[in-house]
């Protein structure tokens, strides 16, 4: 059940993940021009908040409706916490597949900084694997550059965590996503596996201090520090070294 609410009562909803997303291109334009014609057909989804409704599904569709000069809009009201309103925001997107990698990696850094929840947790309340909610996060350690190709649709998401897990340089990645700039899939690909390649043949450098700890065939310590890593969204290697580190800066200043 709907009811029309007055488009100057709505805004965007800070929750929504896209709400920063630029609004004007070329498909937003078809978007006004079709609403223009056929209005709005199907409602979009707000909340109350005061005496103003905001949108959590349904940002772009309110944005082309006040472009097309709509008085009102028809909306589904729902109360919802903050929570359940990114909880919401982030379930359209994925299942409509609107979003790219990047987008979803900040709504997952910002989800996790708002809720206190760690990678797993979320991963449990979204019914998703954590796995992916990490591959999500770690576009976001990305240049600049890079990020723009995994949201043009360049660099796959595979690609993108194997580009973030490798340590380049800024500037080794953004020659990376310059090839994805000017020469798309195919060069951007050949580039990664030259860059690969080279690191894989260089091996460990001369002196590199290196640390092997041995857990033996079985080890309930292993596995809980596995759960640890992919709780952070880090590998095995990365974590322990995080809380070693983190261990020997607590006990020089102490």
């Amino acid at each position: 059940m709907y009811i029309t609410i007055p488009i100057d009562k709505i805004r965007v909803s800070r929750s929504n993940m896209r709400v920063n997303d630029p609004f004007g291109d070329e498909e937003d334009q078809e978007l006004i021009e079709n609403i223009k014609t056929q209005g709005i057909i199907q409602p979009i989804n707000v909340r109350p908040v005061g005496d103003m409704y905001e949108v959590d599904v349904g940002r772009r569709r309110f944005l082309a409706a006040k472009e097309a000069g709509l008085e009102e809009i028809p909306c589904i009201v729902r109360e919802m916490t903050d929570d359940e309103a990114m909880n919401a925001s982030f379930s359209e997107n994925t299942v409509r597949k609107d979003a790219d990698a990047v987008t979803l990696g900040w709504w997952v850094v910002k989800k996790q900084e708002t809720s206190g929840m760690s990678l797993r947790e979320l991963a449990q309340e979204l019914g998703m694997s954590h796995v992916a909610l990490g591959n999500y996060r770690a576009t976001t350690k990305l240049t600049e550059e890079m990020q723009n190709e995994v949201q043009r649709g360049v660099v796959s998401v595979h690609n993108a965590v194997k580009v973030a897990r490798m340590d380049l340089t800024p500037d080794e990645e953004r020659a990376l996503a310059e090839e994805s700039r000017s020469g798309g899939y195919d060069a951007f690909n050949k580039a990664l596996d030259r860059v690969s390649e080279g690191r894989e043949k260089r091996g460990a450098p001369r002196g590199l201090l290196i640390t092997r700890i041995n857990w033996g065939p079985v080890s309930p310590e292993y596995e809980t520090l596995k759960r640890f890593a992919e709780s952070d969204g880090l590998d095995l290697s990365e974590y322990c070294q995080k809380i070693l580190t983190d261990h020997i800066q607590a006990r020089t200043q102490a």
